[in-house]
């Protein structure tokens, strides 16, 4: 064995622990929106970030990286197909190639749930050329991102709220 060569398998831990840590590590929504870019950015390649926030049916961009606000405000403007699917909790991983004006990218949007409902959906639009698919430690990371994340970007910005109203 040669003690100089990380294992692969190490490489694929650090970088989870590291984006479970750094997501974990949240001082509060602002901070965990930051989390989630640079989780999105620097482990998983991607340069086009949105998140939209599930409401009665409505979808709506709440923030967004790299990418123009205007173009992409509602999450139905996305393939129906992968929208209903990422609605009903599932990940959705697909392309751009059919959406003018765009090259063939490609696309992940995974829910972000609370007790078994989507409250949110983090859509990766554009990640680097490079990145043609995603492998067994960028899927750890992205079902981190879905199982995780909620609890830091929402749950305890309505803590924090309801904190400010009762005291």
């Amino acid at each position: 064995m040669n003690v100089g060569t990380p294992r692969v398998k190490d490489s694929e831990d650090l970088r989870f622990s590291a984006a479970q840590r750094r997501l974990h590590e949240s001082t509060g929504p602002d901070d965990a929106l930051e989390a989630v870019r640079e989780i999105v950015t620097g482990l998983l390649g991607c340069e086009e970030i949105g998140l939209y926030r599930v409401n009665a049916g409505d979808s709506r961009l709440f923030w967004s990286f790299g990418i123009d606000p205007g173009r992409y405000q509602n999450l139905q403007q996305f393939d129906a197909s992968g929208v209903k699917k990422v609605m009903a909790g599932e990940l959705h991983i697909g392309n751009a190639a059919s959406e003018p004006g765009r090259n063939q990218s490609l696309r992940v949007f995974v829910p972000i749930r609370v007790n078994e409902s989507t409250v949110a959906v983090l859509v990766m639009l554009k990640m680097l050329p490079q990145k043609l698919g995603l492998d067994e430690s960028d899927m750890r990371v992205v079902e981190l991102l879905a199982q995780e994340s909620a609890q830091y970007l929402f749950i305890a910005k309505a803590r924090a709220s309801a904190a400010r109203r009762n005291g």
